[in-house]
């Protein structure tokens, strides 16, 4: 008998799986495709906005949006 077990985006959840007759126990956790940015702990998405790239920032830990700014471009055709 298999038994099935959900988990919805709880990064505190704890699953424990103890079989009545301790022969055998597997667990098979398939990726989700439907995960948010905001979502993510490393990731802040305050004040997104068009355009702005993740870049990340080493004193709070996290991946924030930021307007890119080029300064240099050397060769190349545009």
């Amino acid at each position: 008998m298999a038994t099935t077990v959900t988990i919805s985006n709880n990064p505190g959840t704890i699953v424990s799986l103890k079989p009545a007759n301790k022969t055998f126990a597997s667990v098979s956790v398939a990726p989700s495709a439907n995960i948010s940015m905001g979502s993510l702990t490393d990731v802040s998405v305050a004040s997104v906005a068009d355009g702005q790239t993740l870049v990340y920032n080493s004193a709070n830990a996290k991946y924030e949006a930021s307007s890119p700014t080029v300064t240099l471009i050397k060769g190349g055709k545009f």
